[in-house]
């Protein structure tokens, strides 16, 4: 009885420890979502990936942090100047990249933000990176499609690597606004706030709309 009675209490407190790092977790992954969707500069950028960097260590196994470092990386490397700080920006991105990949294989979302994370080292130099690096970015936004043909970001990440391919060669960029034009109400349809499922990206089919028009 007295065994019992010891192994019941040992649950009770593993649940109780469980349950208070669970709401822990959370509550550090809306507090570091909100940090995400403060004014968009390079401050606040890096400031919410060291935030989802600290989760991480605490939550090794969760995919989530992992994702949102590596996009507070990747978005932050955008607004860079300089080759240079941009890809030291993204070699911050990249192990956030790859541990998200090893955590959630095959998700969508996670090999559409693989496929962002090459687009961002082609716009870090493009003259000496498009040659390698459009082929495999526009493969990996594919692939992602491939998993979930409705993912809105990469859809509209597709179709911002097609625009630019055909603005460089001068061919028509009807289908890469049609694409964009189709992840908007994907985009719309999203519930934001209810999980840590990525909903981001309309702005970038926005953009390109945008574009189209003109």
């Amino acid at each position: 009885m007295k065994k019992l009675t010891i192994l019941l209490a040992l649950f009770i407190t593993s649940f109780t420890l469980n349950a208070q790092n669970q709401e822990a977790y959370m509550n550090a992954m809306v507090k570091g979502l909100q940090s995400m969707g403060a004014e968009r500069n390079l401050e606040n950028l890096q400031a919410s990936a060291g935030q989802f960097e600290r989760i991480t260590s605490n939550a090794s196994e969760q995919w989530h942090p992992q994702y949102y470092a590596a996009l507070s990386y990747i978005n932050a490397s955008l607004l860079a100047e300089g080759v240079k700080a941009k890809d030291q920006l993204l070699d911050k991105a990249k192990p956030f990249v790859e541990k998200a990949k090893e955590l959630a294989p095959n998700n969508s979302e996670v090999v559409a933000l693989e496929g962002f994370y090459f687009m961002a080292q082609l716009a870090a130099d493009p003259n000496s990176r498009g040659q390698s690096l459009s082929g495999l970015a526009t493969q990996t936004f594919g692939y992602a499609m491939k998993l979930n043909p409705e993912n809105p970001r990469a859809m509209a990440l597709m179709a911002q690597m097609q625009f630019g391919t055909a603005q460089f060669f001068g061919s028509s960029t009807a289908g890469a606004c049609g694409l964009a034009q189709k992840s908007i109400p994907l985009f719309n349809a999203e519930e934001k706030g209810k999980s840590f499922e990525p909903t981001w990206g309309i702005e970038v089919a926005e953009q390109l709309m945008a574009s189209c028009g003109n």
